[in-house]
């Protein structure tokens, strides 16, 4: 009996011994882990990996279509994802996220390229800290990014300029809204267009003016635009919204002779393709674009190869095309 009692006390006493191991071996773990935090060695967590994709501007519809297409690749994949954004277009914020972003340790960044000369430095810094960074929609080409997602914006710039030839038979008078003139990928669709419209000798692109990705400033710039240059017949859009506030600018200065071609698809844009206000856009593929960053950057936690860029496509919409759909 008295073999048992003392039987019945070892265990006891063995199991208070390993329960207080344990504890003091996870409080040895936590007191280690931020040790190598204040070292800036902090080990990788194992609680899944953490992503952050950061927008131009959150709330802007290209954006949201973007940032959905990211959601749906991280459910699907397991993986956090953090989408941030200035409230209104500021390449500075942008970078100050970017800053925040690599101080915080994240397990992988996707990004634009805004400006390649301001933005490769923090890139370069984030993959030197182990972080692997995508950028998406504009490039930073002399960075160490991992790969390009997005549209090859040169040949997007070439379609703006077949269509502006196919309506104007060559001859006339262009006016242009770009997006932003820091964008590396604004000035590559109009360098784009320019390359398709400037050797036509007849043919001329007047002026050039950018919206900073905002509607209401598209309406204004359109509006000065063709109020100082009269001569204007043909007007092209190289953001989501430029062609939106162009149509506005038109309709308050009476001007139904200009013809107006756009960029991306968004609802009011084919809508007002349908109503035979805009000619025709150039549609790219904002959800593919989140959706393959998130795939690229999981393709390289698994330890694939990925390639340097990854094109999305781009593809012309006009009015014809838009009734088709429409047919039973």
């Amino acid at each position: 009996m008295k073999d048992g009692k003392w039987l019945i006390s070892f265990a006891i006493i063995m199991t208070v011994f390993g329960l207080l191991f344990i504890n003091f071996a996870m409080d040895s773990n936590k007191i280690q882990d931020i040790v190598d935090q204040l070292k800036g060695e902090a080990k990788p967590r194992h609680d899944g990996l953490h992503i952050v994709l950061i927008e131009q501007e959150q709330g802007h519809p290209y954006w949201q279509l973007v940032e959905q297409g990211a959601r749906e690749a991280a459910l699907q994949q397991r993986i956090a994802i953090e989408c941030i954004g200035p409230v209104r277009n500021s390449m500075e914020e942008q970078l100050k996220l970017l800053e925040k972003a690599i101080a915080s340790k994240v397990d992988g960044i996707i990004v634009q390229g805004l400006n390649d000369e301001k933005f490769t430095p923090l890139i370069n810094k984030a993959i030197e800290n182990r972080i692997p960074v995508l950028t998406i929609d504009t490039d930073a080409p002399t960075s160490k990014r991992l790969t390009y997602v997005g549209t090859d914006n040169i040949e997007a710039g070439r379609l703006l300029g077949k269509i502006v030839l196919q309506i104007t038979a060559g001859k006339g008078k262009v006016g242009v809204i770009i997006g932003s003139e820091s964008a590396e990928s604004q000035m590559q669709r109009l360098n784009g267009l320019r390359s398709v419209v400037d050797p036509f000798e007849e043919l001329e692109i007047v002026k050039v003016r950018s919206s900073n990705i905002s509607m209401m400033e598209a309406i204004q710039q359109a509006s000065d635009m063709l109020r100082d240059n009269p001569e204007i017949t043909t007007m092209v859009g190289t953001s989501a919204t430029d062609a939106l506030g162009i149509l506005q600018a038109t309709k308050s200065m009476h001007r139904t002779d200009v013809r107006i071609i756009g960029f991306d698809d968004l609802p009011e844009t084919l809508k007002a393709i349908r109503n035979g206000e805009i000619e025709a856009t150039v549609v790219q593929e904002p959800f593919e674009m989140g959706k393959t960053s998130v795939n690229l950057l999981n393709d390289y936690f698994q330890g694939y190869a990925l390639p340097i860029n990854q094109f999305t496509k781009v593809k012309v919409i006009n009015r014809q095309q838009l009734k088709g759909e429409m047919t039973p």
